[in-house]
């Protein structure tokens, strides 16, 4: 199997090192891979390693990494609060971000744009934590044993050069990316949610 960058560190520390590589990738704001591609290149290149364990670890280190940026943010929200004044937001509009902070965890959105406002905003942490957690770990258990079934097929066309099928889907992944737009799609969704959300106080 393809000796990849971080294969020492899952070898020596299993599950540790994949939640500790996952972390300190995700920790560089703006671009960080997908954790689904992550769950799923693990999930091949260790078919020995139980897969809901791979999904929980990729989960957690990238919540833990992004729970540094909303700790940073949530300081500075602190901060423009003694200059600016408290000025809280709303319990729909609190809401509406908790449920975009799972959108944005269980998609290939990009997450920074929820995940500072819900900081500078002064979110609870303990919520905000938890509602990205749930986001990754639909989407990285379930690329696990989507990783894990592919290689099954590709193990026997490849071999030991299956890391050739691994570079093949990141690029992949890289072009959906680039074609998609994703900061539009943003603007739509958040959009929608904000009309649902007026529509239903309209209505009481």
């Amino acid at each position: 199997m393809n000796q990849t960058g971080y294969h020492p560190l899952i070898v020596l520390w299993g599950p540790l090192g994949i939640l500790a590589f996952t972390f300190i990738v995700s920790l560089v704001p703006f671009a960080s891979p997908s954790n689904a591609l992550m769950a799923a290149l693990i999930a091949m290149n260790f078919p020995q390693m139980d897969r809901v364990l791979i999904g929980v670890s990729v989960a957690l280190g990238a919540t833990l990494a992004k729970t540094v940026h909303f700790s940073a943010s949530y300081g500075v929200g602190k901060l423009l609060e003694r200059k600016m004044g408290d000025e809280r937001i709303g319990k729909y509009g609190r809401l509406t971000l908790y449920l975009m902070n799972f959108v944005a965890a269980a998609t290939p959105l990009p997450d920074e744009w929820i995940v500072i406002p819900m900081g500078l905003g002064r979110m609870n942490p303990a919520l905000f934590f938890l509602t990205y957690l749930a986001g990754k770990l639909v989407i990285t258990v379930p690329a696990a044993y989507i990783g894990r079934g592919i290689s099954y097929f590709v193990e026997g066309f490849l071999g030991e050069d299956m890391w050739i099928f691994s570079l093949i889907v990141g690029v992949v992944i890289a072009a959906i990316f680039i074609l998609i737009d994703f900061e539009k799609l943003t603007e739509k969704l958040a959009k929608g949610l904000r009309l649902k959300g007026s529509d239903s106080r309209e209505a009481t």
